[in-house]
């Protein structure tokens, strides 16, 4: 199979990327015939491999990065994530010349909040992916939607349509990652998508900020405490939540700055109150959001990191009543993958010259081919 050209027949594509946690190389191996809407897909396999722990911390110190650290993180994410990708492709016993293509999303440094033109940065160079891999690799894919005035984000939607617009006569996909995303799919009708607002950003800040660890695992911490209903009312009146969808926003307004902005209108509280006000507020997000929409049908799907957070599941199960919600997992597809398999989807698409973006989905004036392509060194 040519590594580029063609693409009708089955090709086995690759997707990586790393997500706001910034503590694991997430990888998909996906299978694809056929091409648009009417490509079938399958799972070949998923992994997660952990970043070091210096390398977790370089990347969560990105916000006084000097433009000499970036480049330098640039170059050492591309080679970490190629080197990743061909440790994957060992265990499963498939040669890099069986794959069609890498799509390499990297590790989002910065994104704009709101405004387009405020731009996107990810680190991790594709070019540094192929030499690695040698396979043609696929990335930078949001700047190709902001210039065409889009959001840049969410990227996920094309993947979750693709795969799962009939699965319902309506559904809605929510990734809980650093921050929520929400997709609305209703059969072959263009999708719909926006950010909700913060999610794991604020409560992983927070735990760090106690000594938990990387999060507060299960929501331990956030079911020991209560809501505190006047920093919630105070935290709902963030402009961001007004904003017309679809939307974005990234952790530099709902990271740790919004864990200061509580701890600033409510410096007495406790942490397992403040954790649980957190929780809260991001369960009601979703729903606000949802309710702006108007045309929910069916159920909901968790995804992403915040799917394991009993605290912050059962806040969206009462928000969210008497709409169900459900595993990612019951739609068959493993939710550690979802993302990784969102951007080898979205590679594939780049070289079958499809756009993958709608305006009902980042805000685009008209659909965008997502991503630029780099090749491998001559031999």
């Amino acid at each position: 199979m040519d590594a580029v050209a063609g693409g009708r027949d089955a090709r086995l594509i690759l997707g990586i990327m790393s997500g706001t946690s910034a503590d694991a190389v997430d990888l998909a191996l996906i299978e694809i015939s056929g091409q648009g809407a009417d490509r079938k897909v399958s799972s070949r396999g998923g992994a997660m491999l952990p970043l070091p722990d210096e390398v977790t911390q370089g990347i969560r110190s990105s916000a006084g990065w000097s433009l000499e650290d970036f480049a330098r993180w640039h170059h050492r994410l591309g080679f970490l994530f190629g080197e990743a990708a061909k440790e994957f492709l060992v265990e499963l016993e498939i040669s890099p010349s069986k794959i069609r293509v890498v799509g390499c999303h990297g590790q989002t440094v910065f994104h704009h909040d709101g405004d387009p033109a405020g731009g996107t940065l990810q680190a991790g160079d594709p070019a540094v992916v192929a030499a690695v891999t040698g396979i043609p690799t696929v990335g930078d894919f949001r700047w190709s939607d902001l210039a065409a005035g889009g959001q840049g984000a969410p990227l996920s939607p094309f993947a979750d349509w693709i795969l799962h617009r009939h699965s319902a006569p309506g559904l809605g996909i929510l990734n809980l990652g650093g921050i929520s995303n929400f997709t609305l799919l209703k059969g072959d009708s263009p999708p719909r998508a926006w950010d909700c607002g913060p999610a794991n950003g604020p409560l992983d800040a927070l735990a760090r900020r106690e000594g938990l660890g990387d999060c507060d695992t299960d929501g331990t911490l956030a079911l020991s405490g209560a809501c505190i209903p006047g920093l919630l009312e105070a935290l709902q009146a963030h402009p961001f939540f007004a904003r017309e969808i679809p939307r974005s926003t990234g952790l530099e307004e709902f990271g740790a700055p919004f864990l200061a902005r509580a701890c600033a209108l409510h410096p007495q509280a406790s942490s397992a109150d403040l954790m649980a006000t957190l929780v809260e507020v991001a369960a009601w997000a979703v729903a606000d959001s949802i309710q702006q929409s108007a045309s929910l049908e069916g159920p909901v799907y968790l995804c992403g990191g915040g799917a394991r957070n009993l605290a912050l599941v059962a806040a969206l199960k009462r928000n969210l009543d008497p709409i169900g919600v459900h595993s990612y997992q019951e739609l068959g597809w493993n939710p550690d993958w979802r993302e990784a398999t969102a951007f080898a989807l979205l590679a594939d698409a780049f070289l079958e010259n499809e756009p993958a973006t709608w305006p009902s989905t980042t805000g685009c004036s008209r659909s965008a081919r997502l991503g630029r392509i780099c090749h491998p060194p001559f031999p």
